[in-house]
């Protein structure tokens, strides 16, 4: 099931990318937010309400039609309720990196996910960016192709098909062998 979250960019994050712009760079898209906080978001935030921490985008891939697909893994041990979730812009702040609020998403009564410290939680989204340019930002992850990680799954997959396929074959021509088929 897949559901579409309508993140609010806040003023910080359209200063930053104006800033950017204006001095001939894209924004710089690099983290994301998690937190448990609940509430409906509006343009002047400028941090998550309670944030639990920020993980690297894994991957993130320009779409076209000012659409940025992007993925987060969190491997932490933390369990809770992922409810708010923000997008966090690098800007330069007297030669040091900063996370400015690009976007935030929340609601007040849904849960978006839940992270269990067993589990590593795999989140993707899809970023229409209707409010500012499409070329004014870019995404930077870590270069981590996430369908390498279902590999091992269908690699089990593909064996147990291949062992009951082996069983069913042996018991066919052992009834053979008896005459019974």
């Amino acid at each position: 099931m897949s559901t579409i979250l309508r993140p609010t960019i806040t003023m910080a994050g359209l200063e930053a990318v104006f800033n950017a712009q204006k001095n001939g760079f894209q924004a710089k898209i690099s983290k994301v937010g998690l937190g448990t906080g609940n509430y409906t978001p509006d343009q002047s935030r400028t941090r998550l309400e309670k944030e639990v921490h920020k993980v690297l985008v894994a991957s993130g891939q320009d779409k076209g039609n000012a659409q940025i697909h992007m993925s987060v893994i969190d491997d932490t041990n933390h369990n809770f309720w992922v409810n708010e979730v923000g997008f966090f812009i690098e800007k330069d702040e007297n030669g040091k990196k900063v996370d400015v609020l690009f976007a935030v998403y929340s609601h007040p009564d849904k849960p978006i996910a839940y992270k269990s410290a067993e589990v590593d939680l795999l989140l993707a989204f899809d970023l229409v960016l209707t409010g500012v340019p499409a070329d004014a930002i870019t995404i930077v992850d870590s270069g981590v192709d996430l369908n390498i990680l279902i590999a091992p799954e269908l690699a089990k997959v593909g064996a147990a098909q291949i062992s009951n396929m082996y069983r069913h074959l042996k018991q066919k021509f052992e009834l053979m062998d008896k005459g019974i088929l």
